[in-house]
Protein backbone atom coordinates (compact mmCIF):
# COMPACT_ATOMS: atom_id res chain seq x y z
CA UNK A 1 0.00 0.00 0.00
CA UNK A 2 1.36 3.38 -1.02
CA UNK A 3 0.23 5.65 1.79
CA UNK A 4 1.76 8.70 0.13
CA UNK A 5 -1.41 8.92 -1.94
CA UNK A 6 -3.70 9.23 1.09
CA UNK A 7 -5.98 12.22 0.75
CA UNK A 8 -7.93 12.64 3.96
CA UNK A 9 -9.97 15.78 4.34
CA UNK A 10 -9.35 17.42 7.72
CA UNK A 11 -12.21 18.73 9.77
CA UNK A 12 -12.38 22.52 9.87
CA UNK A 13 -14.57 22.60 12.95
CA UNK A 14 -12.19 22.01 15.86
CA UNK A 15 -8.53 22.94 16.16
CA UNK A 16 -8.40 23.18 19.93
CA UNK A 17 -6.15 20.18 20.61
CA UNK A 18 -2.80 21.22 19.15
CA UNK A 19 -2.02 23.74 21.91
CA UNK A 20 -3.94 22.12 24.77
CA UNK A 21 -3.76 18.91 26.79
CA UNK A 22 -6.04 16.17 25.53
CA UNK A 23 -7.62 15.93 28.99
CA UNK A 24 -8.44 19.65 28.89
CA UNK A 25 -10.38 19.56 25.64
CA UNK A 26 -12.05 16.14 25.95
CA UNK A 27 -13.87 16.69 29.23
CA UNK A 28 -17.62 16.78 28.54
CA UNK A 29 -19.49 19.87 29.75
CA UNK A 30 -21.96 17.76 31.66
CA UNK A 31 -20.25 14.97 33.58
CA UNK A 32 -21.54 12.81 36.38
CA UNK A 33 -21.50 14.60 39.71
CA UNK A 34 -18.65 13.15 41.76
CA UNK A 35 -19.55 13.52 45.44
CA UNK A 36 -17.21 15.43 47.73
CA UNK A 37 -18.76 13.74 50.77
CA UNK A 38 -19.10 9.99 50.34
CA UNK A 39 -21.20 7.29 51.96
CA UNK A 40 -18.42 5.31 53.62
CA UNK A 41 -14.81 6.20 54.32
CA UNK A 42 -12.14 4.50 56.38
CA UNK A 43 -10.82 6.19 59.52
CA UNK A 44 -8.49 7.59 60.59
CA UNK A 45 -8.01 9.81 57.55
CA UNK A 46 -4.35 10.14 56.66
CA UNK A 47 -2.70 12.63 54.32
CA UNK A 48 -1.49 11.26 51.00
CA UNK A 49 2.23 10.50 50.92
CA UNK A 50 4.48 11.37 47.98
CA UNK A 51 6.64 8.86 46.11
CA UNK A 52 8.00 11.74 44.01
CA UNK A 53 10.08 10.75 40.96
CA UNK A 54 10.22 7.05 41.73
CA UNK A 55 8.19 3.94 40.99
CA UNK A 56 7.72 2.88 44.61
CA UNK A 57 3.91 2.94 44.52
CA UNK A 58 3.67 -0.70 45.64
CA UNK A 59 5.69 0.12 48.77
CA UNK A 60 3.76 3.31 49.48
CA UNK A 61 0.42 1.55 49.00
CA UNK A 62 1.49 -1.25 51.36
CA UNK A 63 2.66 0.98 54.22
CA UNK A 64 -0.33 3.28 53.69
CA UNK A 65 -2.54 0.24 54.15
CA UNK A 66 -0.74 -0.69 57.38
CA UNK A 67 -0.31 2.67 59.09
CA UNK A 68 -3.92 3.33 60.05
CA UNK A 69 -4.06 0.38 62.41
CA UNK A 70 -0.82 1.46 64.06
CA UNK A 71 -2.10 5.04 64.44
CA UNK A 72 -5.28 3.72 66.05
CA UNK A 73 -3.65 1.13 68.30
CA UNK A 74 -0.85 3.35 69.57
CA UNK A 75 -2.88 6.59 69.54
CA UNK A 76 -0.16 8.46 67.69
CA UNK A 77 -0.60 11.42 65.31
CA UNK A 78 -2.20 10.77 61.94
CA UNK A 79 0.88 12.20 60.25
CA UNK A 80 2.82 8.99 60.99
CA UNK A 81 4.50 7.27 58.05
CA UNK A 82 6.66 4.18 57.77
CA UNK A 83 10.00 4.59 56.04
CA UNK A 84 9.43 3.77 52.39
CA UNK A 85 13.17 4.23 51.71
CA UNK A 86 14.04 1.46 54.16
CA UNK A 87 11.98 -1.10 52.23
CA UNK A 88 13.31 0.33 48.94
CA UNK A 89 16.95 -0.14 50.02
CA UNK A 90 16.53 -3.80 50.87
CA UNK A 91 14.38 -4.52 47.82
CA UNK A 92 17.25 -3.29 45.64
CA UNK A 93 19.80 -5.37 47.54
CA UNK A 94 17.66 -8.49 47.56
CA UNK A 95 16.67 -8.09 43.92
CA UNK A 96 20.34 -8.09 42.89
CA UNK A 97 20.83 -11.36 44.75
CA UNK A 98 17.58 -12.86 43.41
CA UNK A 99 18.40 -12.01 39.80
CA UNK A 100 21.97 -13.28 40.03
CA UNK A 101 20.80 -16.54 41.61
CA UNK A 102 18.19 -16.84 38.86
CA UNK A 103 20.91 -16.45 36.20
CA UNK A 104 22.91 -19.19 37.88
CA UNK A 105 19.88 -21.51 38.00
CA UNK A 106 18.99 -20.83 34.37
CA UNK A 107 22.57 -21.50 33.33
CA UNK A 108 22.47 -24.87 35.08
CA UNK A 109 19.43 -25.60 32.87
CA UNK A 110 21.69 -24.94 29.82
CA UNK A 111 19.95 -21.65 29.06
CA UNK A 112 22.40 -19.21 27.56
CA UNK A 113 22.53 -15.40 27.83
CA UNK A 114 20.43 -15.21 24.63
CA UNK A 115 17.55 -17.14 26.24
CA UNK A 116 14.33 -15.14 26.34
CA UNK A 117 14.05 -15.20 30.15
CA UNK A 118 17.66 -14.07 30.56
CA UNK A 119 17.13 -11.31 28.02
CA UNK A 120 14.00 -10.22 29.89
CA UNK A 121 16.05 -9.90 33.09
CA UNK A 122 18.83 -8.00 31.32
CA UNK A 123 16.42 -5.57 29.67
CA UNK A 124 15.20 -3.97 32.90
CA UNK A 125 16.76 -5.59 35.96
CA UNK A 126 16.24 -2.63 38.28
CA UNK A 127 12.98 -0.89 37.60
CA UNK A 128 11.25 0.36 40.74
CA UNK A 129 8.03 -1.62 40.30
CA UNK A 130 6.96 -4.45 42.54
CA UNK A 131 4.22 -6.70 43.80
CA UNK A 132 2.54 -7.04 47.19
CA UNK A 133 4.44 -10.24 47.99
CA UNK A 134 7.72 -8.46 47.27
CA UNK A 135 6.85 -5.98 50.01
CA UNK A 136 5.95 -8.73 52.47
CA UNK A 137 9.15 -10.64 51.64
CA UNK A 138 11.28 -7.61 52.54
CA UNK A 139 9.22 -6.70 55.62
CA UNK A 140 9.29 -10.24 56.99
CA UNK A 141 13.07 -10.41 56.58
CA UNK A 142 14.11 -6.89 57.61
CA UNK A 143 11.17 -5.44 59.53
CA UNK A 144 9.81 -1.90 59.21
CA UNK A 145 10.79 1.41 60.78
CA UNK A 146 9.31 4.92 61.10
CA UNK A 147 10.14 7.40 58.38
CA UNK A 148 11.86 9.62 60.97
CA UNK A 149 14.42 6.88 61.56
CA UNK A 150 15.38 6.46 57.89
CA UNK A 151 14.12 9.47 55.93
CA UNK A 152 14.03 10.12 52.22
CA UNK A 153 17.24 10.78 50.34
CA UNK A 154 17.57 12.61 47.04
CA UNK A 155 17.98 9.28 45.25
CA UNK A 156 15.16 7.40 46.95
CA UNK A 157 12.86 10.19 45.79
CA UNK A 158 14.43 10.35 42.32
CA UNK A 159 15.56 6.85 41.48
CA UNK A 160 16.67 7.10 37.84
CA UNK A 161 20.33 7.46 38.78
CA UNK A 162 20.56 4.53 41.16
CA UNK A 163 18.60 2.33 38.75
CA UNK A 164 20.98 3.18 35.91
CA UNK A 165 24.00 2.27 38.05
CA UNK A 166 22.51 -0.96 39.44
CA UNK A 167 21.40 -2.06 35.97
CA UNK A 168 24.90 -1.52 34.60
CA UNK A 169 26.37 -3.42 37.55
CA UNK A 170 23.98 -6.35 37.06
CA UNK A 171 24.72 -6.60 33.35
CA UNK A 172 28.45 -6.52 34.08
CA UNK A 173 28.05 -9.25 36.69
CA UNK A 174 25.97 -11.28 34.19
CA UNK A 175 28.59 -10.85 31.48
CA UNK A 176 31.29 -12.02 33.86
CA UNK A 177 29.19 -15.01 34.85
CA UNK A 178 28.63 -16.12 31.26
CA UNK A 179 31.92 -15.06 29.66
CA UNK A 180 34.54 -14.54 32.39
CA UNK A 181 33.56 -17.01 35.09
CA UNK A 182 36.83 -16.59 36.99
CA UNK A 183 35.91 -12.93 37.62
CA UNK A 184 32.46 -13.76 39.01
CA UNK A 185 31.62 -14.25 42.67
CA UNK A 186 28.08 -13.55 43.88
CA UNK A 187 29.17 -12.65 47.40
CA UNK A 188 31.57 -10.04 46.01
CA UNK A 189 28.81 -8.72 43.73
CA UNK A 190 26.48 -8.26 46.69
CA UNK A 191 29.13 -6.58 48.82
CA UNK A 192 29.66 -4.06 46.02
CA UNK A 193 25.89 -3.60 45.69
CA UNK A 194 25.61 -2.82 49.42
CA UNK A 195 28.44 -0.29 49.14
CA UNK A 196 26.77 1.47 46.20
CA UNK A 197 23.33 1.51 47.84
CA UNK A 198 24.75 3.07 51.01
CA UNK A 199 26.31 5.82 48.91
CA UNK A 200 22.96 6.56 47.25
CA UNK A 201 20.59 6.11 50.21
CA UNK A 202 22.64 6.07 53.40
CA UNK A 203 23.10 3.01 55.61
CA UNK A 204 19.85 1.64 57.07
CA UNK A 205 19.85 1.20 60.86
CA UNK A 206 20.26 -2.23 62.42
CA UNK A 207 18.69 -0.82 65.60
CA UNK A 208 17.30 2.59 66.45
CA UNK A 209 15.73 4.81 69.10
CA UNK A 210 12.44 6.52 68.26
CA UNK A 211 10.48 8.99 70.36
CA UNK A 212 6.76 9.18 69.77
CA UNK A 213 3.81 10.92 71.39
CA UNK A 214 0.79 8.94 72.53
CA UNK A 215 -2.11 10.36 74.54
CA UNK A 216 -0.09 13.54 74.96
CA UNK A 217 2.86 11.71 76.51
CA UNK A 218 6.28 11.16 74.95
CA UNK A 219 7.44 7.55 74.89
CA UNK A 220 10.54 5.90 73.47
CA UNK A 221 11.05 2.76 71.42
CA UNK A 222 14.49 1.21 71.32
CA UNK A 223 15.18 -1.92 69.32
CA UNK A 224 15.57 -3.48 65.89
CA UNK A 225 13.33 -2.96 62.84
CA UNK A 226 11.92 -6.48 63.22
CA UNK A 227 11.11 -5.79 66.89
CA UNK A 228 9.44 -2.54 65.89
CA UNK A 229 7.26 -4.30 63.33
CA UNK A 230 6.33 -7.01 65.82
CA UNK A 231 5.50 -4.56 68.63
CA UNK A 232 3.84 -1.81 66.60
CA UNK A 233 2.25 -3.51 63.59
CA UNK A 234 1.08 -6.83 65.03
CA UNK A 235 0.56 -8.15 61.52
CA UNK A 236 0.85 -11.59 59.98
CA UNK A 237 1.04 -11.29 56.23
CA UNK A 238 -0.11 -14.90 55.92
CA UNK A 239 -3.54 -13.59 56.96
CA UNK A 240 -3.87 -11.81 53.57
CA UNK A 241 -4.67 -13.15 50.12
CA UNK A 242 -3.86 -11.83 46.66
CA UNK A 243 -6.82 -11.75 44.28
CA UNK A 244 -6.91 -10.95 40.57
CA UNK A 245 -9.48 -10.34 37.90
CA UNK A 246 -7.96 -11.86 34.75
CA UNK A 247 -10.79 -12.65 32.32
CA UNK A 248 -8.38 -14.53 30.03
CA UNK A 249 -8.27 -17.43 32.46
CA UNK A 250 -10.71 -19.56 34.44
CA UNK A 251 -11.99 -18.13 37.72
CA UNK A 252 -11.53 -19.81 41.09
CA UNK A 253 -8.09 -21.05 40.08
CA UNK A 254 -4.68 -20.28 41.56
CA UNK A 255 -2.08 -18.83 39.18
CA UNK A 256 1.58 -17.90 39.50
CA UNK A 257 4.34 -16.18 37.53
CA UNK A 258 7.60 -17.93 36.74
CA UNK A 259 10.91 -16.35 37.79
CA UNK A 260 9.24 -13.33 39.40
CA UNK A 261 10.35 -12.28 42.87
CA UNK A 262 12.87 -10.32 44.90
CA UNK A 263 13.98 -12.38 47.91
CA UNK A 264 15.66 -15.76 47.52
CA UNK A 265 13.59 -18.29 49.43
CA UNK A 266 10.75 -15.80 49.91
CA UNK A 267 7.08 -16.33 49.17
CA UNK A 268 6.24 -16.79 45.51
CA UNK A 269 3.96 -14.55 43.46
CA UNK A 270 0.52 -16.14 43.24
CA UNK A 271 -3.05 -15.01 42.62
CA UNK A 272 -6.52 -16.39 43.21
CA UNK A 273 -8.44 -15.40 40.08
CA UNK A 274 -12.05 -14.33 40.72
CA UNK A 275 -14.74 -12.53 38.75
CA UNK A 276 -15.06 -8.77 39.01
CA UNK A 277 -18.36 -8.80 40.90
CA UNK A 278 -16.61 -10.73 43.65
CA UNK A 279 -13.74 -8.23 43.56
CA UNK A 280 -16.17 -5.36 44.16
CA UNK A 281 -18.02 -7.30 46.85
CA UNK A 282 -14.85 -8.05 48.82
CA UNK A 283 -13.56 -4.49 48.51
CA UNK A 284 -16.81 -3.12 49.89
CA UNK A 285 -16.81 -5.73 52.65
CA UNK A 286 -13.31 -4.72 53.74
CA UNK A 287 -14.11 -1.00 53.72
CA UNK A 288 -17.29 -1.64 55.72
CA UNK A 289 -14.99 -3.27 58.27
CA UNK A 290 -12.72 -0.19 58.25
CA UNK A 291 -9.99 -2.11 56.40
CA UNK A 292 -8.11 -0.43 53.52
CA UNK A 293 -7.46 -2.47 50.37
CA UNK A 294 -4.16 -2.49 48.47
CA UNK A 295 -4.85 -2.78 44.74
CA UNK A 296 -3.06 -2.75 41.40
CA UNK A 297 -4.63 -1.05 38.39
CA UNK A 298 -3.98 0.62 35.05
CA UNK A 299 -4.01 4.19 36.35
CA UNK A 300 -3.29 5.80 32.99
CA UNK A 301 -6.66 4.79 31.57
CA UNK A 302 -9.14 7.68 31.49
CA UNK A 303 -7.37 9.63 34.22
CA UNK A 304 -8.50 13.24 34.39
CA UNK A 305 -5.72 14.70 36.53
CA UNK A 306 -7.39 18.10 36.89
CA UNK A 307 -10.54 16.56 38.35
CA UNK A 308 -8.62 13.75 40.11
CA UNK A 309 -11.14 11.32 38.62
CA UNK A 310 -10.74 7.99 36.82
CA UNK A 311 -13.80 7.65 34.64
CA UNK A 312 -14.49 7.31 30.91
CA UNK A 313 -17.25 9.91 31.18
CA UNK A 314 -14.95 12.57 32.61
CA UNK A 315 -12.19 12.05 30.02
CA UNK A 316 -13.89 11.24 26.73
CA UNK A 317 -10.91 11.39 24.38
CA UNK A 318 -12.33 8.41 22.48
CA UNK A 319 -15.46 10.36 21.55
CA UNK A 320 -13.54 13.61 21.04
CA UNK A 321 -11.18 12.04 18.50
CA UNK A 322 -13.82 9.80 16.93
CA UNK A 323 -11.95 6.60 17.77
CA UNK A 324 -13.21 3.05 17.92
CA UNK A 325 -13.26 1.53 21.39
CA UNK A 326 -14.52 -2.00 20.92
CA UNK A 327 -12.17 -4.07 23.09
CA UNK A 328 -13.33 -5.65 26.31
CA UNK A 329 -11.06 -6.22 29.32
CA UNK A 330 -9.84 -9.61 28.10
CA UNK A 331 -9.00 -8.22 24.68
CA UNK A 332 -7.22 -5.19 26.13
CA UNK A 333 -4.93 -7.52 28.08
CA UNK A 334 -4.33 -9.79 25.09
CA UNK A 335 -3.50 -6.93 22.74
CA UNK A 336 -1.27 -5.00 25.18
CA UNK A 337 -3.70 -2.13 25.60
CA UNK A 338 -3.90 -2.52 29.38
CA UNK A 339 -2.09 -4.08 32.32
CA UNK A 340 -1.34 -3.29 35.94
CA UNK A 341 0.83 -0.17 36.17
CA UNK A 342 0.24 1.41 39.59
CA UNK A 343 -0.65 0.39 43.14
CA UNK A 344 -2.90 2.44 45.43
CA UNK A 345 -5.35 1.85 48.29
CA UNK A 346 -9.15 1.78 48.21
CA UNK A 347 -10.33 3.67 51.30
CA UNK A 348 -14.01 4.44 50.69
CA UNK A 349 -17.03 4.26 48.44
CA UNK A 350 -20.21 6.14 47.59
CA UNK A 351 -23.62 4.66 46.87
CA UNK A 352 -26.43 5.90 44.67
CA UNK A 353 -30.00 6.36 45.99
CA UNK A 354 -30.64 2.66 45.35
CA UNK A 355 -27.67 1.48 47.43
CA UNK A 356 -25.37 0.49 44.56
CA UNK A 357 -21.74 1.64 44.65
CA UNK A 358 -21.14 4.28 41.99
CA UNK A 359 -17.75 5.68 43.07
CA UNK A 360 -14.71 4.45 44.99
CA UNK A 361 -12.28 6.66 46.90
CA UNK A 362 -8.57 5.99 46.45
CA UNK A 363 -5.59 6.97 48.56
CA UNK A 364 -2.77 7.71 46.13
CA UNK A 365 0.92 8.51 46.71
CA UNK A 366 1.50 11.54 44.48
CA UNK A 367 1.30 14.22 47.17
CA UNK A 368 -1.58 16.27 48.52
CA UNK A 369 -2.52 18.54 45.62
CA UNK A 370 -5.85 18.37 43.80
CA UNK A 371 -9.56 18.62 44.64
CA UNK A 372 -9.40 15.61 46.99
CA UNK A 373 -6.06 16.56 48.62
CA UNK A 374 -4.16 13.96 46.62
CA UNK A 375 -6.85 11.28 46.81
CA UNK A 376 -8.61 10.12 43.65
CA UNK A 377 -12.15 9.04 42.83
CA UNK A 378 -12.97 6.32 40.32
CA UNK A 379 -16.30 5.26 38.90
CA UNK A 380 -17.52 1.75 39.58
CA UNK A 381 -17.21 1.00 35.87
CA UNK A 382 -13.56 2.07 35.94
CA UNK A 383 -13.02 -0.18 38.98
CA UNK A 384 -14.37 -3.13 37.02
CA UNK A 385 -12.48 -2.42 33.80
CA UNK A 386 -9.05 -1.43 35.14
CA UNK A 387 -8.56 -3.01 38.58
CA UNK A 388 -6.43 -6.13 38.30
CA UNK A 389 -5.27 -7.10 41.78
CA UNK A 390 -6.55 -6.79 45.36
CA UNK A 391 -5.06 -7.65 48.73
CA UNK A 392 -7.66 -8.45 51.39
CA UNK A 393 -7.66 -10.29 54.72
CA UNK A 394 -8.18 -14.01 54.29
CA UNK A 395 -11.09 -13.93 56.74
CA UNK A 396 -13.29 -12.20 54.13
CA UNK A 397 -13.12 -14.95 51.52
CA UNK A 398 -15.17 -18.16 51.47
CA UNK A 399 -14.03 -21.56 52.70
CA UNK A 400 -13.86 -22.75 49.09
CA UNK A 401 -11.66 -19.79 48.15
CA UNK A 402 -9.42 -20.43 51.18
CA UNK A 403 -8.98 -24.03 50.08
CA UNK A 404 -7.96 -22.93 46.58
CA UNK A 405 -5.56 -20.33 48.00
CA UNK A 406 -3.81 -22.90 50.19
CA UNK A 407 -3.61 -25.46 47.36
CA UNK A 408 -1.26 -25.97 44.44
CA UNK A 409 -0.78 -23.38 41.70
CA UNK A 410 -2.88 -24.45 38.73
CA UNK A 411 -0.70 -22.71 36.13
CA UNK A 412 2.28 -20.35 36.09
CA UNK A 413 2.60 -17.64 33.45
CA UNK A 414 5.94 -16.67 31.88
CA UNK A 415 7.58 -13.62 33.42
CA UNK A 416 6.63 -11.42 30.43
CA UNK A 417 2.92 -12.19 30.77
CA UNK A 418 0.77 -9.14 31.67
CA UNK A 419 0.01 -10.73 35.05
CA UNK A 420 3.74 -10.52 35.73
CA UNK A 421 3.70 -6.75 35.38
CA UNK A 422 5.04 -4.75 38.31
CA UNK A 423 3.06 -1.87 39.80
Amino acid sequence: MDISTLNVKSSDRNYSLHNNLLSSVSTPRHVSQVPSIITKEITPKTACANQKSSGRCWIFAAVNMLRRQLITDKKIPESFEFSQSYVFFFDKLERMNYNLKLLEDLSEQKREWSDRVVQHLLKEPFGDGGQWVMFTNVANKYGLIPKDSYPESLHSSNSAGVNMVLSRMFRTFANNYYNHRADYNRQTCLEKTWEVLVKFFGEPPKDFVWNFKTDGKVKTFSGTPKEFMKDFCKINFDDYVSLTHDPRNAYNRLYGVEHLGNVEGGDVVKYLNIDVDRMAELTKKAIDDNTPVWFGSDVGQFFNSKLAVLDEKSFDYVGFLGLQDTMNKKERINFCESLMTHAMVYVGYNTDPYGAVNYWKIENSWGTEGPYSGNLMCSDKWFREYTYQLIVPKKYISDEEKQIWSGEIDRSFPIWDPMGSLA
